[in-house]
């Protein structure tokens, strides 16, 4: 589990990379530090910190340490931090350590978080 300053410095992290909106790109994206996406995916995310803007599109799994979405993600999430904005769009299983959820992200799928992740994996 992260530690909490650890955490803090994925926050205070400037942006490395940006994929704006309008670009395509086909095939997997693997990042260090801190990303933002605004445009479209079709293949797996992973990375560390993921802001995707309310023009992303992913169809493909993300998975990273934290993921603030504003967009649409059409596949699994496996993600330590995961911020589901209003205008958030999931079509997916979550598996998280920490939601937060806002009023109007919409949601499909299964959800598995917090104290549940330890139930299930001593369950196996």
């Amino acid at each position: 589990m992260l530690g909490k300053g650890k955490k803090d410095d994925l926050e205070n992290q400037e942006i490395k990379s940006i994929l704006a909106e309008g670009l395509r790109v086909e095939g997997n994206v693997k990042a260090q530090g801190k990303i933002r996406i605004d445009g479209q995916i079709t293949g797996d995310v992973e990375g560390e910190f993921i802001l995707f803007g309310k023009s992303a599109s992913v169809k493909g799994n993300v998975s990273a340490k934290k993921v603030v979405l504003m967009g649409t993600v059409e596949g699994d999430l496996i993600v330590d931090s995961l911020e589901l904005k209003s205008t958030a769009r999931v079509k997916g299983n979550l598996t998280v350590k920490e939601l937060t959820v806002e009023p109007g992200a919409s949601m499909e799928g299964s959800v598995r978080s917090g104290s549940f992740l330890s139930q299930s994996s001593k369950e196996k």
